[in-house]
């Protein structure tokens, strides 16, 4: 027969195995097919859309899931009121955007 140590020592390894496989599938079938984004903190917000609610010239606000962010532009033309944006990227506590070429 098999020796208690030997025995509880197996055991242990199986529960390891099966742990990191379990870890494996995890990711595999639910955080694979979301796409891998972030889903909190500041880069959750890349890829959202908003719109611009005030610019004065140096500072622009852009209103994105019904809060205020302030935003910088990061494209050959500065996106006006009202107009829709992508955010690109955040940079600290600023979005990077870019306007949304309305097919009309």
């Amino acid at each position: 027969m098999i020796s208690d140590d030997l025995f509880y020592i197996s055991i242990l390894l199986v529960a390891i195995v099966f742990f990191f496989l379990g870890a494996w599938f995890y990711r595999l079938v639910l955080w694979y097919p979301r796409g891998g984004r972030a889903v909190t903190g500041t880069k959750s917000m890349i890829g959202k859309i908003g719109r611009v609610v005030r610019d004065n010239g140096t500072n622009m606000v852009v209103r994105v899931d019904g809060q205020n962010w302030n935003a910088k532009y990061v494209g050959e033309h500065r996106p006006e009121v009202g107009d829709r944006v992508s955010i690109k990227d955040v940079n600290g506590l600023n979005l990077l955007v870019e306007e949304i070429k309305d097919g009309n």
